[in-house]
């Protein structure tokens, strides 16, 4: 009998699902690109708990990542209206005003968020790049004969722009290449000031998945040269094009003269293998 009740007993339920275990999962989601069952977990988490910061929190970083600026600014208030202190709820908040072209909201925020949190590094990089997009453009580069440059077999697009955004050529050319280029060079000024704020060096290289391609780029601090290629492309492949073009476009600016030409090595030397899921940067 003893046996029969144990073959015959319902199978355990399974526990219900908590507020923690609902946020910790959907931000494992979010990491993972997974937004649909990151959203539904929040979503979740919101009706056992709605006044729960934390998964506010995490339901305007989804809008965020899914460019709903709306709801995104919307949760973002929510929670500052809780606590009205929140760094992380103030620098997203910052980070939307800036990309809405909001300059003095962008640093209103990113000021308050330091004036209670001084040692926040993000906050002060993302001010860095607010003080130079709004530093005095460089002059401007002369127009290079774009067309003269041979896009590789699977390049999708060329944009050559300036380090504040200007766009100088694009190939092919479309009424969004402007926005384009203005928007890689926000995402450059991002990276170089949290770059400076580690004490590392500037960014000559990056690589960007913006949903779509992989947009491999190279930069001098002036100059932007930004190729993009399907994202399934093998990083180091992309890089050695965009340096193609990058050694053509400094050749139709007559600016090749300026860049030392790198002496072969003497005697062959072995080359270390390289990561592909490796971000270079």
């Amino acid at each position: 009998m003893p046996l029969l009740r144990r073959l015959w007993r319902p199978a355990a339920r399974h526990a219900p699902l908590t507020v923690p275990d609902a946020l910790r999962r959907a931000e494992q989601r979010r990491r993972e690109g997974r937004y649909a069952e990151a959203s539904a977990l929040v979503t979740r988490a919101l009706e056992l708990d709605r006044d729960n910061l934390h998964a506010h929190l995490l339901a305007a970083y989804l809008h965020v990542a899914r460019h709903a600026t709306a709801p995104a600014k919307a949760e973002f208030r929510w929670v500052l209206g809780h606590d009205a202190n929140h760094a992380r709820a103030l620098i997203g908040l910052a980070r939307v005003a800036l990309e809405e072209g909001d300059g003095r909201a962008c640093h209103d925020l990113l000021r308050r968020a330091l004036r209670f949190y001084p040692d926040f590094p993000e906050a002060a990089a993302l001010l860095d790049a607010l003080r130079a997009r709004d530093s005095p453009p460089p002059a401007a580069a002369p127009a290079p004969r774009v067309d003269r440059l041979r896009l590789p077999g699977t390049g999708r697009a060329l944009i050559v722009g300036r380090a504040d955004g200007g766009l100088i050529a694009a190939q092919p050319v479309t009424d969004e290449a402007k926005d384009v280029s203005e928007a890689l060079a926000r995402a450059l000024r991002l990276a170089a000031a949290a770059l400076q704020r580690c004490g590392l060096g500037p960014v000559h290289r990056a690589i960007i998945d913006d949903g779509r391609d992989a947009v491999f780029m190279r930069t001098d601090g002036d100059l932007v040269v930004s190729l993009a290629l399907p994202r399934a492309t093998d990083p180091p492949q992309g890089l050695l094009d965009v340096n193609r073009l990058w050694s053509a476009t400094l050749h139709e600016l007559g600016l090749a003269a300026a860049t030392p030409p790198i002496a072969p090595p003497a005697t062959p030397v072995s080359t270390p293998a390289i990561d592909p899921t490796r971000r270079v940067s």
